[in-house]
Formats: structure tokens, C-alpha cells, sequence
């Protein structure tokens, strides 16, 4: 009982916590906690860190094991114990990888793990601006409805209103099936935001699991940036994308240095013991191997020259993408400023001149002096009226949530 009681109570807490109203805020901390895309980038990271202490390794040594000069025709063939040039040997072989060389490849492995740290960064700042987007877009959809769902409520009930003015033959049929026209054609307006609806919470379920189903709560305030607009375009340098570009610059520079180093030369040691006995003494072996770069101009000397052009071509990535991304911050400055002058007109103009035409069409309708199409009309321009502004309020958020996050908050962890 005690049991069955317990699981009751944890139920019923589950639920109270999914009907909780799903804030903005709180729906960016889900997104981040469960992201495949970032759980996929850290796993990324941690094999570039990994990597980063191996690089500068000397190569594993070798063991050689074998036969040197074994006799194969004649009457000692095969036989390891009567020709005197015959050993059995066992050896050791360490490569010596130049110390440049090693130098090298670890600045190397250093700016490829620096590169997927910026891609965790970006990737986390990236997701935060779909999040926000997908919640926006559930938001603004959902009042959208409440809109047209109030259009429908006000001509449904004049369709009631004139259903029973054709029965008493004080309205004429046509002005009933004109009514119920402009019902359906509400209706079938509302069935279209629905499915924006549907579209929207669809996305923020892909990117919350089974939060994206909570109900969710009023918007922030979108009357202000969150940060200073000369901030923002000061800050540009610290733009993800454009810290990705750095890193990768960073790293084609790290292989010109690779390459140039590839000009100096490896050596590797050999120490082998041959065994001859019981026939013959035993013999010692040293050998030194040196790698000899030479004719560099038809091969070291092109794999510089490669690596120089792919560091010029990452200076260029770079140069294009800051002008790109100043280009798209002045235009979602250009966005946000837009959208609150013309929500200011919408509220204060457009929306009351719309309510006023309306509240003049039914009046005119009452008192026998306007038509019914001039009044639904009317109530559909209100409708309307309030359907654009809430697209450009939504417009105006998109922006407000790119310049919101448009930069990393903290490091990655």
C-alpha cells in the first residue's frame, strides 16, 4: 500500500512538473543539458586532447627476431650450426624522430584541440539561437491562434444572432449564408496556424525531448538588447564562427611549421645480438640509420609551399566571413530597430484605426445604414491588424534572440 501510495505521489509530481509553464531560459538549460550535436562535439574535443600528448611521443621500438645467412643448398642446407656466417639473432630498433619534428607535431595537435574547443563553443552558441527560435516560434503561433480564435467567436456568434433574424424575417438568407461563409473561412484560417503550431513545437521537440511538450510561459521582455549595441559590434572578434576561423588559422600555421620542419633529419639506432655458438663466438651489431633529405626543392620544398597557400587560403576564409558576420549583425540591428518603430505605429495607429473602423461598421450595420459585408470586412481588417503585428513582433524577437545570443556565454566545461 505504502508503495502503490509512493508511486502515486511521484506521478502526480511528475505531472505537476510538466505543467509548469516552459520558460525561455529555462528551455536553453534543457536544450544544452541533453544536445546529441554538443554531447557529439565534446567527444570530439576529448579525442583532440587525448591526441595532444601523443604527438610529441618517440615511436614504439622494435624487437627483430630471426636467422642471418642460413645455408640453403649444399650439405649443411637448413642448418644454423655449422657455417660460420650463420647467427641466430635477436635485436632492438628505436626510431629518433628530430626534436623539431616533435615540437612541431605537438604545436600541431595543440591548435587541432583548440579548433574543436571553439567548435563547442560555437556549436553551444549556435544551439541556443535554434532553441530560442523554436520557442519563438511556438509563442508567437499560439497567440496567432487566440487572434483568428477570437475572430471566429465574434462572427460565429453573428451568424447565431442572424440565424435567428432569418427565422423571424428580419434578415434575409443571403446575409445568413454569407455569415456562415465568413465562419468557416476563420475556421479554416485557424486549422493553417495550428499546423504552424504543430510545425514549431514539432522542432522544439527534436531539441527538448518531452519538455517541448509543457505549456510554455509569458516571453521575456523584448524592448531591450540584452547587450549594447556598440558592444555587440566591438565584440565581433569574439563571433564563434569567426574564433573557429582563427583556430584553423592557427592550425594551417602550425602545419607550415610541421612541413618546414620536415627538412630536418630522423635517425634510428639498431643494437642486434647474433648467436653462434656452440661452433662459433657470438657477435654484437650496431647500426645507425640517417634519413638524408636531399633534392628538398622537389619534396620538402613543395610540401612547404602547399602548406604556406592553405595558410593564405584560411587568412581569406577569415577575412570573408568578419566582413559576412558584420554584415549580418548591422542587418539584425537593422531588423531590431525596424520592428520596434513599426510596432510602436502598429499599436498606436493601425490597431486602434482598425478597432474604430469596426466598432463605426457595426454601428452603421445596427442602425440599418451599412451592409454585412462591409462589416465583416471591418472585423476581419481588426483581425488582420492584429495578425501583423504580431509577425513583426515576432520578426523583432528573432532578431532580439541572434543579437541575445550571438555570443558565448562561458567556456565550455
Amino acid at each position: 500500500m505504502k508503495t502503490a501510495i509512493a508511486c502515486l505521489a511521484l506521478a502526480l509530481a511528475c505531472v505537476a512538473a510538466r505543467a509548469q509553464p516552459l520558460t525561455l531560459d529555462e528551455a536553453l538549460r534543457i536544450g544544452e543539458a541533453q544536445s546529441p550535436r554538443l554531447a557529439a562535439q565534446r567527444h570530439a574535443l576529448s579525442s583532440a586532447t587525448e591526441q595532444t600528448a601523443r604527438a610529441t611521443e618517440l615511436p614504439d621500438p622494435k624487437l627483430r627476431l630471426g636467422v642471418e645467412n642460413l645455408p640453403v643448398t649444399g650439405a649443411d642446407r637448413f642448418r644454423y650450426d655449422r657455417d660460420f656466417m650463420t647467427m641466430r639473432q635477436i635485436g632492438f630498433m628505436q626510431d629518433f624522430t628530430h626534436p623539431a619534428k616533435r615540437e612541431a607535431r605537438g604545436a600541431r595537435a595543440q591548435r587541432m584541440r583548440d579548433v574543436e574547443r571553439t567548435l563547442l563553443v560555437s556549436q553551444q552558441a549556435t544551439l541556443r539561437r535554434d532553441v530560442a527560435s523554436a520557442w519563438l516560434e511556438v509563442h508567437f503561433s499560439e497567440r496567432a491562434r487566440s487572434a483568428q480564435e477570437a475572430l471566429v467567436a465574434r462572427v460565429q456568434a453573428q451568424a447565431e444572432t442572424s440565424a435567428a433574424g432569418v427565422a423571424r424575417g428580419r434578415q434575409s438568407a443571403a446575409e445568413s449564408f454569407m455569415l456562415r461563409g465568413a465562419v468557416e473561412q476563420a475556421r479554416d484560417r485557424v486549422l493553417d496556424i495550428e499546423r504552424m503550431v504543430e510545425r514549431g513545437r514539432a522542432m522544439l521537440f527534436a531539441l527538448l525531448g518531452e519538455e517541448a511538450n509543457r505549456p510554455l510561459a509569458s516571453a521575456p521582455d523584448f524592448e531591450r538588447l540584452a547587450h549594447p549595441r556598440e558592444a555587440l559590434l566591438q565584440r565581433l572578434h569574439d563571433h564563434p564562427q569567426l574564433r573557429v576561423l582563427d583556430m584553423r588559422e592557427d592550425l594551417a600555421r602550425a602545419e607550415v611549421e610541421l612541413a618546414r620542419a620536415s627538412r630536418k633529419s630522423d635517425w634510428s639506432l639498431e643494437v642486434g645480438y647474433g648467436v653462434r655458438r656452440p661452433a662459433f663466438d657470438n657477435m654484437l651489431t650496431v647500426m645507425v640509420a640517417i634519413d638524408l633529405p636531399w633534392q628538398a626543392e622537389k619534396r620538402q620544398d613543395r610540401d612547404i609551399a602547399s602548406r604556406l597557400a592553405e595558410l593564405e587560403q584560411a587568412r581569406s576564409l577569415r577575412a570573408e566571413a568578419r566582413r559576412m558576420h558584420e554584415a549580418e549583425l548591422r542587418g539584425w540591428l537593422a531588423d531590431y530597430d525596424a520592428g520596434t518603430r513599426r510596432i510602436e505605429r502598429y499599436r498606436s495607429i493601425v490597431v486602434p484605426l482598425a478597432r474604430d473602423r469596426a466598432e463605426a461598421a457595426l454601428a452603421a450595420y445596427r442602425g440599418g445604414r451599412g451592409e454585412l459585408s462591409g462589416l465583416l470586412d471591418a472585423q476581419r481588417g481588426v483581425t488582420e491588424a492584429e495578425l501583423a503585428l504580431l509577425a513583426i513582433e515576432a520578426e523583432r524577437a528573432k532578431a532580439w534572440a541572434t543579437l541575445s545570443y550571438l555570443y558565448p556565454h562561458e567556456a565550455p566545461r
